[in-house]
């Protein structure tokens, strides 16, 4: 794989930065006591200390919402370093290097140098960017989904299948990247027998959805198993109506500020998918659109912005904009927002 000077720089700078504004977080804010107050650990608050927990396999019914590559990889990589922890925080930051070069690449091949840096920077400055250096799996997804993009458009189906299929062991969103596959080559002409082996990209998910039920009785327990959270299966878009009610009473934004900023990043994500839609090709359009829609099935907004990262097309309508001053506005308001959420997550508190 070709790794491209300037994004690794670009790369280092932004993860010491982030790691910077970790250690002041860390170090400044009163801990929330809900974790171990310890710098390192707390690179794996929340969602990570399930997945470092399912790295010896899964013990709890509720943990089976939590998609099995990621997690295994920790177990692999961990036996080689002692700790599960240390291999969580590797396979993160090694996986966010590659997909940024990879994600370089891919907008370069569809437009030029300019826009790939654009698209990487907007990408960079995303509030939840911070994500990729932590113990959750956006690193290695977003590594799988864009080289999933990459080899369809290079042709090289068998490889695209092969990310695509890990995708789908790495998320429930990777069923996005096995659709967006699938349409690319409908549309292109590839969707033939000489291409038969395209059945089993989203085979990590039918070998998931095997062992939950061979667990469980249930193909599809990893749906269930967000009722832990208080997640149940919903109409799409009803939490984004529950919630535009709510911040319409007076005083729910002061009490609620989270809840307020979660709404916004979600109508953000649908201007910018609808944009996907009218500025890109059709297979990231449906990627972007599925992405989107998986977690609004969801009665809650909560986790919604996190996803968003994910959605690399949004990043590269970014890039298309001219006007100055609304990039100058997005980054500096984003800038400002990666580093509170930043700092809110390392000592323990919810961010998304």
């Amino acid at each position: 794989m070709k790794l491209y000077p300037n994004v690794s720089y670009i790369f280092c700078i932004w993860a010491l930065a982030v790691f910077t504004v970790f250690y002041l977080g860390f170090s400044s804010l009163p801990h929330s006591g809900l974790f171990a107050n310890d710098f390192l650990k707390s690179l794996a608050n929340w969602d990570g200390g399930h997945y470092l927990g399912i790295a010896d396999g899964y013990d709890q019914a509720f943990q089976y919402a939590f998609f099995p590559l990621y997690p295994m990889l920790i177990g692999l990589v961990g036996k080689i370093t002692g700790s599960f922890l240390t291999a969580g925080i590797l396979i993160s930051i090694v996986s966010s290097l590659f997909a940024f070069n990879l994600f370089y690449q891919l907008v370069e091949m569809e437009f030029n140098k300019q826009y790939a840096q654009k698209s990487l920077l907007a990408l960079l400055f995303f509030p939840m960017s911070f994500y990729f250096l932590t113990v959750y799996s956006e690193g290695l997804f977003f590594l799988l989904t864009i080289a999933t993009f990459v080899f369809v458009r290079k042709r090289n189906f068998a490889l695209a299948v092969i990310f695509a299929s890990l995708a789908s062991a790495t998320r429930l969103a990777g069923l996005a990247v096995v659709f967006g596959l699938f349409v690319n080559l409908y549309f292109t002409g590839n969707l033939n027998r000489k291409n038969w082996f395209v059945i089993f990209a989203p085979l990590g998910f039918i070998l998931y959805s095997f062992y939950l039920y061979q667990q469980t009785g249930d193909p599809l327990y990893f749906i269930r198993a967000e009722s832990h959270w208080q997640r149940d299966l919903t109409i799409p878009g009803s939490a984004i109506l529950d919630s535009f009610r709510q911040i319409m009473i007076p005083g729910f934004i002061a009490k609620n500020f989270s809840a307020f900023l979660d709404f916004v990043f979600v109508i953000f994500g649908i201007g910018l998918v609808l944009k996907v839609w009218r500025k890109l090709s059709v297979d990231y359009a449906v990627f972007a659109v599925i992405s989107l829609i998986l977690p609004l099935f969801s009665p809650t907004l909560l986790a919604v912005p996190r996803y968003l990262l994910v959605i690399f097309p949004i990043f590269m309508v970014l890039s298309f904009y001219k006007n100055q001053y609304i990039l100058f506005a997005y980054q500096i308001f984003s800038t400002l927002l990666l580093a509170g959420f930043a700092m809110l997550f390392i000592a323990g508190y919810w961010v998304s």
